[in-house]
């Protein structure tokens, strides 16, 4: 029997759920047909989706609908010529197909005539509506970019995150953030393939959040490599730190960047606090300037602590034991001694120690809740999924020990952090006693204050030499005297000459922090 195929569009999804907008269309095109007496063969609805171009996929399949049966369809009824395109090109397509099969475009608001007034009228809708889109485009890309330099990201929240109310920004979305941060450390590791963490990310229901489904290869691919995760908003040629909480830190964005790009480098390790070494990411190598990092060295009998360069690059490693590398910096701290100055204004000094050891604790505490939260969610994916039958043996057991083990670190480094409990007053007595005596300070104290302490003096790091077995400042007049030495030495005309001048000048260059002068 003939009869109308009906066609709605709204541009957002939100405009779907308004009573004045998707409904009203509705009621609008059936009561037209109600009226001409035409029978409902067909409705598509275009919910979310622009005028501005054909790809539409209820648009398609309404025009495709049309070939196969137009020998019923007699008509096509839309609430406006809005609604059907917003660009005067494509309106004359459409109407230009739909007149070649035999079917007549009914516009509920408009009228639509054979004739030529009423072909320059649905022309002159056709230039209006493709203004308007276009006006309404130019502004939102203004807006946009203006969002984008302040840092708001404007569009529809990757996996992660969540748009939240009244264009408030982004929010964390706990769930899947905690998944999101768990495939970065994957990658970064440097331990599994791509396909392998894809596979793990599916096992434990890691899904997109418009549609619900499963990522894919596109969909991890796009994750690893948008800086939103590190905290920035990127648009066009505009980037700027955004407004919103990161998922993973900058450290650990770049890492997996390198790892994409195929780069040579080394795997990213979290900075963590160990006990048996203090000085780890405070010693500097003199070859590189990149800080040395440590641990135990496995030898025949037994295992040694050691410090060294791990730069692949650096072609003089500095490297020693953990003995030569703390005596060497001990006996920088028994060579200062305060200043009159520095003893008076000490108060002020406590205070802003307190205030610097308050703020580390607090940052620390929050990445660690953070991990500790990470592993709790995670957990809880394995279990649920292993109870459900959707996650093999072997990869519960894997996945489990690597859940546990996180949570085993998170909560001993915060057990750490709360033992670190010391009131103002302690600390100042402490300081007043104890800053005269560093040695005793550093020996007494546990692995953060000393670390404190060797930040407090020397934020940027201490450079250590192999060859002189000696902390140094790098490119200082030390290096020069040294040079010198060997110039004086090599002349002939030096022959039996003692040279003093090296003393003199190791002396005067001795790194003494502010407030300190060597003896």
């Amino acid at each position: 029997m003939p009869g109308a195929v009906l066609y709605i569009r709204v541009s957002t999804a939100e405009q779907a759920d308004q009573a004045h907008n998707l409904p009203t269309q509705t009621r609008k095109v059936e009561d037209r047909c109600k009226r001409d007496g035409l029978p409902i063969l067909k409705t598509f609805i275009d919910a979310g989706e622009s005028a501005r171009t054909t790809d539409r996929p209820e648009f398609q399949a309404m025009l495709e609908y049309c070939r196969k049966h137009k020998d019923k369809v007699t008509h096509v009824v839309f609430a406006d010529l809005s609604r059907l395109a917003r660009n005067v090109s494509d309106q004359s397509v459409t109407l230009t197909q739909l007149e070649k099969l035999g079917i007549t475009p009914v516009s509920c608001d408009e009228r639509i005539e054979d004739t030529a007034a009423g072909k320059l009228s649905v022309n002159l809708l056709g230039v209006v509506n493709q203004f308007f889109s276009d006006n309404l485009s130019e502004r939102t890309k203004y807006r946009m970019s203006v969002g984008a330099k302040e840092g708001r990201h404007l569009h529809l929240a990757p996996i992660g995150y969540f748009n939240g109310p009244n264009s408030s920004g982004l929010q964390v979305d706990r769930q899947r953030a905690a998944l999101v941060r768990q495939a970065f450390e994957w990658v970064a590791t440097r331990s599994y393939s791509l396909e392998e963490i894809l596979r793990r990310l599916k096992l434990l229901a890691l899904t997109t959040r418009r549609a619900g489904r499963l990522i894919n290869r596109q969909t991890q691919s796009r994750m690893l490599r948008n800086p939103i995760y590190a905290g920035w908003v990127v648009s066009g040629n505009i980037r700027a730190r955004g407004q919103h909480e990161p998922i993973v830190s900058q450290e650990l964005f770049d890492a997996v960047q390198d790892v994409l790009d195929g780069k040579d480098t080394a795997p990213i390790t979290h900075k963590k606090v160990n006990e048996d070494f203090p000085l780890r990411g405070f010693v500097l190598c003199t070859g590189c300037g990149k800080k040395l990092t440590a641990g135990w060295a496995k030898g025949r009998k037994e295992r040694y602590a050691r410090y060294w360069c791990a730069n692949k690059k650096c072609v003089t490693k500095a490297r020693a034991s953990r003995d030569e590398i703390e005596n060497a910096f001990l006996r920088i701290l028994g060579m200062l001694v305060p200043t009159q100055e520095f003893l008076n204004d000490l108060p002020r000094i406590a205070k802003n120690l307190w205030a610097n050891r308050l703020e580390r604790i607090s940052s620390e505490r929050r990445r660690l809740n953070t991990v500790l939260a990470d592993a709790k969610t995670l957990n809880q994916k394995i279990l649920l999924r292993n109870i459900n039958g959707e996650l093999p043996e072997e990869d519960f057991v894997t996945l489990k020990e690597t859940a546990t083990r996180q949570r085993a670190d998170a909560e001993g480094q915060l057990a750490a952090l709360d033992a670190e409990t010391a009131s103002i007053q302690v600390l100042m007595e402490g300081t007043q006693r104890e800053i005269v005596d560093l040695v005793g300070m550093w020996r007494n104290g546990g692995v953060q204050q000393r670390q404190e302490l060797a930040f407090s003096l020397y934020p940027d790091g201490l450079f250590y030499s192999r060859e002189t077995l000696f902390f140094e400042p790098r490119n200082t007049l030390l290096m020069n005297a040294m040079r010198e030495m060997i110039e004086y030495l090599s002349d002939e005309r030096n022959i039996g000459v003692p040279y003093d001048g090296l003393l003199h000048l190791m002396k005067s260059t001795r790194p003494a922090p502010l407030g300190f002068h060597s003896v």
